[in-house]
């Protein structure tokens, strides 16, 4: 039992890092073409103007929010991926709801991404972090 245990630690270390790297990842990709982050926006026709810059400025530091606090309070690190994941979902099921969604503009080797994968990926991201979140409730 006790080894399981162990076993559990290691994955729930891997799977934080591997979140933390993938939003630190997105994140970079997204700041240093932040012009083509913000063309993505503006593309889906739900924000205007200044609103699209404000809007990747709060996604942009959604995004770091969620890795600082990955690093220095794990827990409400994960809780706060977890509800970020979902409004990042939840835009993106709307968009395509909407037939505004074109493709991923999430940076980096996401960007083009039709959206049953970028969907995929959200969902993944979701219970990854949501198997995190399970872990914290049952004393782990």
């Amino acid at each position: 039992m006790e080894r399981r245990g162990k076993a559990l630690g290691y994955l729930r270390r891997v799977l934080v890092l591997a979140v933390l790297a993938f939003f630190a990842y997105t994140l970079v990709n997204k700041a240093l073409d932040l012009t083509g982050f913000q063309l993505n926006i503006a593309k889906t026709g739900m924000f205007t103007g200044n609103l699209v810059v404000w809007v990747s400025y709060l996604a942009l530091g959604l995004e770091g929010i969620s890795i600082v606090l990955l690093l220095v309070k794990e827990r409400w690190g994960v809780l706060f991926s977890l509800c970020m994941m979902l409004a990042f979902t939840a835009y993106i099921v709307v968009l395509q709801g909407l037939g505004r969604y074109e493709i991923c503009g999430c940076g980096g080797i996401l960007n083009g991404l039709p959206f049953a994968a970028h969907l995929a990926i959200n969902l993944g991201l979701l219970a990854v972090l949501a198997f995190l979140l399970w872990g914290y409730g049952r004393g782990r």
